[in-house]
């Protein structure tokens, strides 16, 4: 029989026992955790596996889903990454493609890598960060299909810090290509919206501030800020006040768009430089209020065309 000093000896290899088990039922019961914060959001998924311990808890969902009455999220697989004490914070690998239905159509986004960074509380999503590496872009409604191709792609939501109702979205973009009318070199927007938007699809009478956006297309570049309603008839209802910089760009997209012609490029160039003389902006820059009222679009009290539709 061991005598009481040699039993000591143990000590040590019997604590660090204990102290393992003890670790890896806190790791199991931060997957427990997870998986029924993920349920309680109504997320589905074919299969599941973990791995990690003890340095970390990594969830690998095969056929993951969600599906609102007017919103549905689907993608293949997808790695989910935590701290066992920080199952607030998580990392998500996503494969390609994602796949998302509304009432007004179908989008596809296929990828070369997709990661996320989530932060969850009490009230549910706080923050998102998302960054997506050549993304392509298929979206199908009754009307048309569109297609879009870009650079890097970074997407950061966050629930407005004032306002727990509204969210704020911060989109960078490089260059996209593909559609003629969406081509653009780089793009910089920040938007609030209704914090409804996470979980369902827009709805008529949502409004959306348009905090700051540039967005450039070649030599050409808009900035600006508005306000815009989105109205029952279908159409965005609202105002933008824009700068547009390099007025020989602008005439040459507008003839191309087929909304002005190019024997009166002069003639609209004089005006132009006029206003913009008269506003105090260089010679190549014009400030321009477009508003979009009753389904039209105006350029002051010029009206232009129709008002952009969000359904």
């Amino acid at each position: 029989m061991f005598n009481r000093s040699r039993i000591w000896l143990f000590a040590p290899f019997i604590g660090l026992f204990f102290l393992g088990v003890g670790f890896f039922s806190l790791w199991s019961y931060a997957g427990d955790e997870v998986e029924a914060r993920l349920e309680a959001e109504n997320i589905t998924w074919q299969s599941l596996a973990r791995s990690g311990f003890p340095a970390r808890l990594t969830m690998d969902f095969v056929a993951m889903g969600w599906r609102t009455q007017n919103l549905a999220w689907s993608v293949p697989a997808l790695r989910f990454t935590v701290m066992p004490f920080e199952t607030d914070h998580a990392v998500v690998d996503f494969s390609s493609p994602h796949r998302i239905t509304t009432a007004f159509g179908k989008m596809r986004i296929d990828h070369s890598g997709n990661l996320a960074s989530l932060v969850l509380d009490t009230q549910g999503l706080a923050r998102a960060s998302f960054s997506f590496t050549k993304p392509q872009v298929q979206i199908m409604t009754t009307k048309e299909n569109i297609a879009l191709a870009g650079d890097d792609v970074k997407l950061h939501i966050r629930r407005a810090p004032d306002n727990a109702a509204r969210t704020d979205i911060a989109l960078r973009t490089g260059r996209i290509t593909g559609d003629a009318r969406l081509g653009i070199s780089r793009s910089e927007i920040d938007i609030n919206t209704p914090q409804s938007w996470l979980t369902d699809a827009p709805a008529a009478g949502d409004l959306v501030g348009i905090d700051n956006f540039i967005i450039t297309r070649d030599a050409l570049t808009f900035r600006g800020s508005g306000r815009m309603k989105l109205a029952a008839s279908g159409f965005v209802d609202g105002k933008l006040d824009m700068d547009v910089v390099n007025l020989v760009a602008l005439f040459e997209l507008l003839e191309d768009a087929g909304l002005t012609r190019k024997r009166d490029r002069q003639k609209l160039m004089l005006l132009a430089q006029l206003s913009s003389a008269f506003s105090g902006k260089s010679r190549d820059r014009l400030q321009v209020p477009l508003r979009f009222r009753e389904a039209r679009s105006f350029i002051g009290s010029l009206e232009v065309g129709p008002a952009p539709r969000w359904r």
